[in-house]
Parts: C-alpha cells; sequence; structure tokens
C-alpha cells in the first residue's frame, strides 16, 4: 500500500490510524492492561530494534502477559509499519494489549493478545530546542513506588504520568520532573534526567523507581567512553535548582537541554558545554551502530 502519513498495524492489518478498529472490550483500553515500547528510525531504519523488543518482552512478562509472537514476527511488523508511514523519519509505538475479553481483571479472561504498532511521522528537534533547551517544572505528583507499581515496567498505565505533564502544562512547560515518594528524583513524564555540576555527569539510579531508558543507557556508555565523570545516586530537588546543566533523554528527542526549571535560567539559562558535547557524542554513536547493523545485516 502507498505509505500514509499515521498508520496503524493491527494484528498485521495496516490501515490509516483513523480507520483502525479494535475491540471495546480489550483490556488494554479497559485497565491498560498492556506492555509498550516506542522506537524510532535514522535514515528510516528502526534503531536498537533487539533492545526494545528485549525490554518489551520483560514488561509483559513482568505484568504476567505471554507473548504469542516471537522477535523475528515483531520485526518485521515493525518494518512494514515503517514502510507505510510518510515521513524522514519514523517513530513506532509497539503495544501488546492483554486482549479481548468480558470485563474483570482476570487475565484468563481474554483470549489471544493484539499486537498494535503505530506509525507516525518523527518531528526533529527544532534549532531552538536542540541548541537552547526547553522549560520544565518539578511535579507535586510523585512517582509511582516500585511497591506499588514497578516503574520500570512500560505499560499503558499512565496516569501517573499524565497528572504529572497537566501539571508541566499549566506551568508552561514541556516537561514535569517527578520525585519518587520518598523526595528524589525519578524522571521525567517521558523521559530520564541527567544532572550536570562542575564537571561531573549524575542521573538518578534505578532504585530511584525509574525506568532505565535506552537512551540513558547509551548516554551513559558514550559518556564513560569518553571520559567525562558520571555517577548514578539519590538526588534531592535542591540538586536540580543548584545543576549548571540539565538534559532529558528519550528515544524520540535524543538528549534535550533544559532551558529553565520553574521559571528559572538552569546555568546560562540555554544548553551548556557537557550537554553539547554529549549530543556531538551521542550522533557519532549512532552513526556508527547504524553503519555496523548494516554490514553484519543485523536488525536495525
Amino acid at each position: 500500500m502507498n505509505a500514509i502519513s499515521e498508520i496503524a498495524n493491527i494484528n498485521g492489518v495496516i490501515t490509516p490510524v483513523d480507520r483502525a478498529c479494535l475491540p471495546a472490550n480489550d483490556h488494554g483500553f479497559l485497565y491498560g492492561d498492556s506492555a509498550y515500547e516506542t522506537i524510532r528510525t535514522y535514515g528510516r531504519r528502526p534503531f536498537l530494534m533487539e533492545r526494545h523488543f528485549r525490554r518489551l518482552e520483560e514488561s509483559a512478562a513482568a505484568i504476567r502477559l505471554r507473548l504469542p509472537w516471537d522477535r523475528s514476527h515483531l520485526i518485521a511488523e515493525t518494518r512494514r509499519t515503517v514502510a507505510a508511514t510518510l515521513g524522514d523519519e519514523v517513530a513506532v509505538r509497539i503495544i501488546a494489549t492483554r486482549g479481548t475479553g468480558p470485563l474483570g481483571y482476570d487475565p484468563d479472561l481474554c483470549g489471544r493478545p493484539n499486537l498494535v504498532i503505530l506509525g507516525r511521522p518523527l518531528r526533529p528537534l527544532s534549532r531552538d530546542e536542540h541548541d537552547v533547551g526547553v522549560s520544565a517544572a518539578i511535579a507535586s505528583i510523585r512517582r509511582n513506588p516500585i511497591e506499588s507499581l514497578d516503574p520500570r515496567i512500560k505499560s499503558g498505565n499512565l496516569l501517573n504520568n499524565i497528572l504529572a505533564a497537566h501539571q508541566a502544562k499549566e506551568a508552561g512547560a514541556a516537561e514535569a520532573l517527578l520525585l519518587n515518594t520518598t523526595g528524589f528524583l525519578a524522571e521525567g513524564t517521558n523521559t530520564n534526567v541527567f544532572l550536570v555540576k562542575g564537571g561531573l555527569l549524575t542521573t538518578p539510579s534505578l532504585d530511584c523507581g525509574i525506568l532505565s531508558g535506552v537512551t540513558r543507557e547509551l548516554v551513559l556508555d558514550v559518556a564513560s567512553s569518553a571520559g567525562i565523570p558520571c555517577e548514578q545516586g539519590r538526588y534531592r530537588a535542591e540538586s536540580l535548582l543548584a545543576a549548571d546543566e540539565i538534559f532529558l533523554t528519550s528515544t524520540t528527542r535524543e538528549i534535550l537541554p533544559v532551558a529553565t526549571l520553574g521559571g528559572r535560567p538552569v546555568g546560562a539559562g540555554r544548553r551548556g558545554p557537557v550537554t553539547t558535547r554529549l549530543q556531538e557524542l551521542f550522533r557519532v554513536r549512532v552513526e556508527r551502530i547504524m553503519a555496523a547493523e548494516k554490514h553484519d545485516g543485523a536488525p536495525g
């Protein structure tokens, strides 16, 4: 079929997203009983699919959702979705739902899980976002504690993030930063957070109740390879307010500087030198990975 700007691939059937249908009694819709991953392309080739699908499998296992598809099927359907989507680059969300069934929480009410893959053109960062940064705010909403709902599970249950995003919008900010229930910095609504102080790069550790993003892991590796000192730990809101630089990481936005926090400038009020260097090194690493995957035929 011809490429469409936004498409949905539901159990292998590709249609424009506004014509796609999923039964109203799908438990992913009813209860957020689903697991998902977001993948982006470079040169219209999906990036680090194996890492993303490994994490999808881990999230599914954590909610006791048995995936009936092997990884080769997920890769093939993701590539079909990218091919059917317009745009220089594409963002793809892969969602595995519990499936359809009567109302109720018993997972045995559902039959086979549904596979939904959404494709959309990926909007690149504007020059101002990349070179200066965005605004952020510290939300009063706290991140779910691990004991209640492990934030390392990428599930369709996202009300915690949505409520924090509402607060950010009301404050005129592009992203909300959440503390955990003990008052330590966790993550953004859909980003990981890094701070720079005196040349030291810091980021919340996993025991703060965060999802270890694929981009976060790549940035940590890039920083280590470049000899940039980095530590993972527990940081109060005061560390945010005292930081020389703050940046966010995510699959679709890569490394995104924070220019203001709560209406106050971070450092010089624009992208700092460590953030700039990591943006450059990250781009080099991406190009190296894509070149290596093309050479050895690995899924990219």
